[in-house]
């Protein structure tokens, strides 16, 4: 009887896993079918696999891929990367066989579309400062295409200043004065912007460079700071 018991309960429990797989959906069609992983609110959401007419192996949310995974294409394609509501969305590599010839193509994707090696949502990148304290950046969106422009300001004890020998090299737009700041007007992106000049320390001159890149039009304030 003691037996018969064990042996009923086990039933149940193997009954009851499989009922969990089964109602834990995944809403992207073509890894639908065997599930194995997390699960909330009768969804995929967490870490888990799903196959189906292809694999997909990494974060779910909601009963679709979101998150950092591997997906398995059916004709043996392979990405690792980064997902939003089950499309590529983020930085990945994509694994590829394209006229007989095996490829990787590393970047970002948006919206399951591969939009180049610079991530889209950055619409800046400094990539260079010396001899500057601190300095700081801020992006505003312009009313109209007129209003794009990248100001600058140069501080030294909290007061803005104008360096004698301020050089301001840029890829595209024009140099405007006004008073003791600067603007690039109608540039255009990608802008690779490099302000150099020196300051007076003591009795000896520091050199200052500080280089941006700009990737999204828009109003820019750039302060940099010597204190």
């Amino acid at each position: 009887m003691r037996k018969l018991s064990l042996i009923i309960i086990l039933f149940v429990l193997v009954l009851d896993i499989h009922a969990q797989s089964d109602s834990c959906k995944v809403l992207l069609e073509k890894i639908s079918g065997s599930y194995k992983g997390k699960c909330q609110n009768g969804l995929a959401n967490g870490k888990g696999e799903s196959t189906g007419e292809e694999t997909y192996i990494g974060a779910f949310k909601n009963g679709l891929p979101d998150g950092k995974g591997k997906y398995f294409y059916k004709n043996g394609d392979f990405f690792q990367g980064y997902w939003k509501k089950g499309q590529r969305h983020g930085k990945g590599k994509f694994k590829y066989t394209s006229d007989g010839e095996k490829n990787t193509l590393f970047g970002y994707w948006k919206n399951d579309e591969y939009v180049g090696d610079t991530d889209p949502d950055i619409t800046y990148k400094v990539t260079s400062v010396s001899g500057i304290m601190d300095y700081k950046v801020v992006k505003n969106d312009a009313a109209n295409a007129h209003d794009n422009a990248i100001n600058l300001s140069i501080k030294s004890a909290f007061t803005e200043f104008t360096p004698t020998d301020l050089r301001i090299e840029k890829s595209s737009g024009h140099i405007i004065q006004s008073g003791k700041r600067y603007s690039i007007v109608n540039y255009f992106c990608p802008l690779q912007c490099e302000i150099s000049y020196t300051i007076l320390t003591g009795v000896t001159r520091k050199q200052c460079r500080f280089i941006i890149e700009i990737y999204e039009e828009g109003k820019y304030t750039i302060t940099l700071n010597n204190d």
